[in-house]
């Protein structure tokens, strides 16, 4: 049997010696364990402490860099007998350095030199004596802090192992019966259900699942769950290559050796907000429409009616001149009293006001 573990983080804040140890007791009876690193370093202690304990499980264990493994880290990935790296990934060693949280004296920064020394001799031996270079090589390495990438990498011994699907076959222990009786179970188990498959009577289960650019791909699940379970391009078909895919709904999934490693919860809620936002503004759109169709048919017919006010008065202006040339007795002309002139002024006033409220409204 065979199990897998995560070293994802900083060491000593995100992984610790107990977050990993706990992870390799949650995988029980196990015969090899496969580890995946992808971290950029940390405390050297922790580190040195994580490579020790791994060295000392009485089983097979094996490391890949999955994105970068860097500084301390790389002392964990050579705890590793079979180690691999993804195409994509780095491997980076510098010296040990150290920044001071408090202020220093000059004994104490020579004191702290010394110790710094120490540690670039402790972890230069290391490698050299994991990798089986040589030391001034090495210790040049780490004083300008290399980078390599996959060649670079086997080239120097970091990487020993098929990059891309390194698995490791568990071994059955033939005085194990109790063993070998469950994988033929497994195996019984197995074939029926094939024979199954191929007389047509069951049909392989696989869950379509919609990446973020609309294509999909199909994993092996019939409870929604992902983690640890077959991932294909097609139902059936080839495996889903290394790396890391978005989904529709925002979460992301790592993928490595055909199987869903881990996910990663995404901004789903956020992008379902944003998406009520805006229909909420697209409604407040619509009805903003409706009020201004609404206004506009209101201002058309005080229009109708101040155009309707404007005839009216025109025509009384007329009556008004036409009232004004009539006398009255004698050979005088004299006007005759009327008070149209102030009915005018009322009426106008008012088709004004009218004009300046459309006027400002249009």
């Amino acid at each position: 049997m065979e199990g897998k573990i995560y070293i994802d983080g900083e060491i000593g804040s995100k992984v610790t010696l107990e977050s990993v140890r706990n992870q390799v007791l949650a995988l029980g009876d196990i015969d090899v364990l496969n580890v995946d690193i992808n971290s950029g370093g940390g405390d050297v202690t922790v580190g040195y402490a994580i490579h020790d304990y791994l060295k000392g499980l009485n089983i097979k264990v094996n490391t890949k860099a999955v994105g970068v493994c860097a500084s301390i880290a790389t002392v964990i990935f050579l705890a590793g007998e079979d180690r691999g790296m993804l195409p994509n990934a780095e491997i980076m060693i510098h010296n040990p350095w150290i920044q001071p949280n408090q202020g220093m004296e000059a004994s104490d920064l020579e004191e702290l030199a010394s110790y710094m020394r120490d540690e670039e001799t402790k972890l230069a031996n290391f490698y050299t004596g994991k990798l089986g270079a040589d030391k001034e090589t090495i210790e040049g390495l780490m004083k300008v802090e290399t980078r390599m990438d996959l060649n670079q990498s086997k080239s120097i011994g970091f990487v020993n192992a098929n990059s891309n699907n390194y698995r490791a076959v568990a071994s059955i222990k033939l005085n194990d019966m109790d063993k070998k009786e469950g994988l033929v179970k497994d195996l019984l188990n197995l074939t029926a259900k094939l024979s199954k498959m191929v007389k047509g009577e069951e049909s392989a289960k696989a869950m379509a699942i919609t990446l973020d650019d609309g294509s999909s791909v199909f994993i092996d699940s019939e409870d929604g769950e992902f983690v640890g379970k077959s991932i294909f391009l097609e139902e059936g078909g080839e495996p889903l290559g290394d790396g890391d895919y978005m989904l529709e709904d925002g979460r992301e999934l790592v993928v490595a050796d055909g199987l869903v490693s881990e996910v990663k919860e995404g901004e789903g809620e956020e992008v379902e907000a944003l998406k009520a936002k805006i229909a909420e503004l697209e409604a407040s759109m619509v009805e903003s429409s409706k009020a201004l169709e609404e206004s506009n048919e209101v201002n058309a017919k005080l229009d109708e009616s101040v155009k309707e006010i404007f005839a009216k008065v025109e025509a009384l202006e007329v009556e008004n001149k036409a009232m004004a040339s009539v006398t009255v007795g004698g050979k005088s002309p004299v006007k005759a009293a009327t008070k149209t002139p102030v009915v005018e002024k009322e009426v106008s006033g008012i088709a004004n006001g009218l004009a300046g409220f459309l006027k400002l409204k249009g």
